[in-house]
Parts: C-alpha cells; sequence; structure tokens
C-alpha cells in the first residue's frame, strides 16, 4: 500500500508539473504575440519587487543580501539588469491575462474565493476565520483578482491547440 501510495504521489506531481509547464509555453505565447508599451516606472517597480522577494528568500536561508552580493560577485545594479527581462515578461504577461479576463467578462465567485480562503487556511494550519480575521480589503480583492487570472489561463489553455 505505502508503495502505490508514493507511486500515485509522484504521478500526480509529475502530472500537476506537465500541466503547469503547458499553461506556462501557452501563456508564453500569448503574451509573446502582444505589443505593449510598458513604462519604465511599472518595470522597475516590479524588479523592485522581485529584489525584495530574493532578499526574503535569502534571509530564509540565513544570508544577508550583502552576502548573497559577495558570494555571487553581482553588485545591486548588475542584479536589477539580471532581472529586467524577467520583470518586463511578468508585467507583459499579467496585462495580457488581465484583458483576457476583461474580455471573456471572467469574475470570481463567492464560493471561489471561500474555497481559496479555505486552502489557505489548511497550508497556514490555521482556522478560516482567522484567515479571514488578517485579511484587509487589498487583500481581498487581489486573491479575487489573482483568482480571476487563473481561470483566464484556463480558458487560454483550453482554447489553444498546441502545434
Amino acid at each position: 500500500e505505502y508503495k502505490k501510495d508514493i507511486e500515485a504521489k509522484i504521478l500526480e506531481r509529475k502530472q500537476k508539473e506537465a500541466a503547469t509547464e503547458n499553461e506556462n509555453r501557452v501563456v508564453d505565447k500569448v503574451a509573446a504575440n502582444a505589443s505593449l508599451e510598458i513604462p519604465d516606472k511599472m518595470v522597475e517597480s516590479q524588479i523592485d519587487n522581485m529584489v525584495q522577494d530574493t532578499a526574503r528568500r535569502m534571509q530564509g536561508q540565513g544570508l544577508s543580501m550583502d552576502m548573497y552580493m559577495k558570494y555571487t560577485g553581482m553588485t545591486m545594479d548588475s542584479m536589477r539588469d539580471q532581472m529586467r527581462p524577467q520583470a518586463l515578461k511578468r508585467i507583459q504577461t499579467r496585462l495580457v491575462l488581465e484583458e483576457v479576463v476583461k474580455a471573456e467578462n471572467i469574475e470570481t465567485s463567492e464560493e471561489d474565493f471561500e474555497a481559496e480562503l479555505k486552502k489557505m487556511a489548511e497550508t497556514y494550519k490555521m482556522e478560516l476565520d482567522q484567515i479571514k480575521e488578517f485579511m484587509g480589503d487589498y487583500e481581498k480583492k487581489q486573491i479575487k483578482e489573482d483568482l480571476a487570472i487563473q481561470k483566464a489561463i484556463e480558458v487560454i489553455t483550453g482554447s489553444v491547440v498546441e502545434k
């Protein structure tokens, strides 16, 4: 039974990875075909977020950003330059998906929102009411937007045939 359970979990993980890889490939194709002018300020803001995320990950591993820079031989400017293409791609992808949400009139139902909150409660080992207490209007709005974006990805991947 243990062996079958492990095999089932490995199969499930591989299926999820394959689905995610397919989603990424399709969304990348759609975003690459979009012609958008992205303001520098938006790109700089995205890079700031990426730097902060990197700093948090490094702190989680016991490294400061200064130590990380020293070990990698990077400067903050070189790191930001290295992040720029990914920042542009993230912004372009998000904007395209937001347009799909608008074009397809995708909305997040209260049931979907509640289901997401329940997942979060399970993940963080908290009660649902605790999760709701910690959340402000901005966080609720952001979760609903992210759920709508996920539905947009499903619309795109469901309607695009791989060539």
